[in-house]
Order: C-alpha cells, then sequence, then structure tokens
C-alpha cells in the first residue's frame, strides 16, 4: 500500500514502482499535467525524469517522449511504471543528458524539459551546483530547439538567464518554478495557482494601491505572486489594497473578494489595543476559544503566546489574530 504522500504525487501511486526517496523529489501529478498542457507538441524530451511522474503527463499529451536520467535504477522503476499505465510512446534513456550519445539519440525534438537534480543538503539554492550544467544544456539543446523549459528551486535567489519566470503554486503554497526559454516565453515573469490554472501576468500601467488602516475583510495573498512580484497586477485585479507586508502579505478591502491568488479569507471581528487585558476581554465577547496568530512572531514563542490566551479563555468560535502595530485585528475565517 502506498502512503499518503506518495498518493498525494500521483493517484496511482500504489501500483507504481518508487521508494520514499522517489517520492520526495517526484512531481506532484497536477503540476505535472499542467505542464504537459503548456508544453504539449509532437516529440518532447524530459531531461531528469527519474522515476517518471512527469513523463507519464507528457505522453498523455505529446506523440513522442524521450525520457533521460542518468540513474539506471531510475530509468528501470520508470520503464515498469510506464508499462503499469500502458505507456508506449516513450523511449527511455539511461545516460548523461550532455553526452554526444544521448543526444544523437533525440529526433525531431519540438520542445525540451528539464528537471536537474538539486544537492538535498543544501540551505541556500545556487544555479552553480544544479546538475546537469544548466549553461551547457541551453548550449547543446538550443541546437535541437529554442524551446527549453527548466524546472529552478522556487527559492532561487538569481537567476542569470533571459526567460519567463513563471512560479507556480499548489494548494496555496509555493511549489515550482519554471523557466521558459525561447518560443515558450510569453512574458517577463507570471504566476499560476493550482488546481484552477490561474495566471496573473505584468500589466503595463498597473499600481499597486496601499491602505494605513484594515477595512471589513483581510485576505492572504499566494506566494507565487508575491515571488513574481505582481502585488500591483493582484491589486488591480481585485480592488484590494495592500495593508501590511512581512513574512506574510496581507490585502484588505471592505467588500468580500473572491479570487484564486487569495489563499485565506477573513472578516474582522474587533479591532483592540494588544494590551493583553483587554485583548482577552475582547475575545471573550467574540466567544473565542482556539487562536490562531497570523503575525510575525518567533516560532520559539508561539506554542506559549497561545497557550497564555486560550487558558483564559471558554468559547468555542476558532479566531485568527492579526497585528497592525500595537492593534489587535481579531478575525473569523471565511469558508
Amino acid at each position: 500500500m502506498a502512503s499518503k504522500k506518495a498518493l498525494e504525487k500521483h493517484s496511482r501511486a500504489d501500483e507504481l514502482y518508487h521508494s520514499a526517496e522517489d517520492i520526495r523529489w517526484a512531481t506532484p501529478e497536477v503540476v505535472a499535467d499542467y505542464r504537459a498542457k503548456r508544453l504539449q507538441c509532437k516529440t518532447i524530451v524530459d531531461v531528469g525524469c527519474g522515476i517518471g511522474f512527469q513523463t507519464f503527463a507528457f505522453a498523455k499529451k505529446c506523440d513522442h517522449v524521450f525520457a533521460i536520467d542518468i540513474d539506471p535504477e531510475k530509468i528501470e522503476k520508470a520503464e515498469k511504471n510506464a508499462a503499469v499505465l500502458w505507456l508506449k510512446n516513450i523511449t527511455f534513456i539511461a545516460g548523461d543528458a550532455l553526452s554526444p550519445q544521448v543526444i544523437r539519440q533525440l529526433k525531431n525534438v519540438d520542445i525540451v524539459f528539464c528537471d536537474p537534480a538539486r544537492l538535498p543538503e543544501e540551505t541556500e539554492r545556487t544555479t552553480a551546483t544544479i546538475q546537469p550544467n544548466i549553461s551547457e544544456l541551453l548550449r547543446l539543446y538550443g541546437k535541437l530547439t529554442d524551446r527549453i523549459a527548466i524546472e529552478f528551486p522556487p527559492q532561487i535567489q538569481e537567476i542569470p538567464f533571459a526567460c519567463e519566470r513563471e512560479y507556480l503554486s499548489w494548494q496555496g503554497k509555493l511549489n515550482r518554478l519554471n523557466l521558459y526559454f525561447g518560443g515558450l516565453k510569453k512574458s517577463e515573469r507570471s504566476a499560476v495557482t493550482l488546481p484552477t490554472e490561474e495566471q496573473i501576468v505584468p500589466q503595463k500601467g498597473a499600481v499597486l494601491r496601499e491602505v494605513p488602516a484594515p477595512q471589513q475583510y483581510l485576505f492572504d495573498v499566494d506566494p507565487a505572486v508575491v515571488k513574481a512580484g505582481l502585488l500591483a497586477e493582484l491589486s488591480a485585479k481585485t480592488g484590494a489594497a495592500l495593508l501590511q507586508r512581512g513574512k506574510n502579505i496581507v490585502f484588505t478591502a471592505p467588500r468580500l473578494v473572491k479570487d484564486a491568488f487569495f489563499v485565506h479569507v477573513y472578516k474582522i471581528l474587533e479591532t483592540v489595543s494588544f494590551e493583553q487585558k483587554l485583548l482577552l476581554r475582547a475575545l471573550r465577547k467574540q466567544g473565542a476559544g482556539t487562536i490562531i496568530l497570523r503575525y510575525s512572531i518567533d516560532p520559539n514563542e508561539y506554542a506559549a503566546v497561545r497557550r497564555s490566551l486560550e487558558k483564559e479563555l471558554k468559547g468555542q468560535k476558532v479566531v485568527c489574530l492579526f497585528r497592525l502595530d500595537d492593534q489587535a485585528l481579531i478575525t473569523e475565517e471565511v469558508r
């Protein structure tokens, strides 16, 4: 029986060949399907295919897939998995993707996709430690096609390439960064949220509205929008304004706004001083029993602060507590 984590990555994981380490690096099925739609073509090359989760999505959208991995054990698992899924339009190649022996096997290539290897122990991702070497891959595979897509760590700080940077979120969490080159590039940067597949791209003249005080509703902004630097575009799209920067970017509006890029929505119940006695009085008035802290706080202090409040409360309501300077915003999440 496949683990819950494996089934989150692929709906048929319980039938497929994989280890726990394979699952750690495997592409979630919803992400793989989205990328297969964007990269649909006749013949695609999947460099760094691993056990094949992304390859299989490509095989359902493309006429043929060349799947390459330097690890022969991963290729063996991917071949077995393809057989389980009855996918017969894949050519598996075990070898170094940058070697002439591998490249000359690739015929009539329309698009190249690469999911490079990263060092698991790294605390900060850099282009220099990604394998295969990205500059060399672009040089060699650029002779086959200029339509190249590469997955990058989404938290990487420097991207020294001229390409589209697509930040992809899944279930409100930053999940992937896709780089698109040549004919695949549609804009300088973009944000996409799954499973809705809604997208935001730069808009000329978009202005980020900012307000000093909260309005009736608060909104947590999807991290893909934040990483892509598209807050102004989201503000223009929704009419909401930036209230607070920091660990969590918060927008606010006088009315309820539904948008795929608002991860959580909160209605303000009361605004009160953060002074303990006044805050507790307001929380009791609102019938609070469980407190979720939604402001920047030392992780080591989070549990203690929650306990200090909740031990004084007897209500049943779950409330979310924001902090704006010396004010507490008592809110409830809008489902």
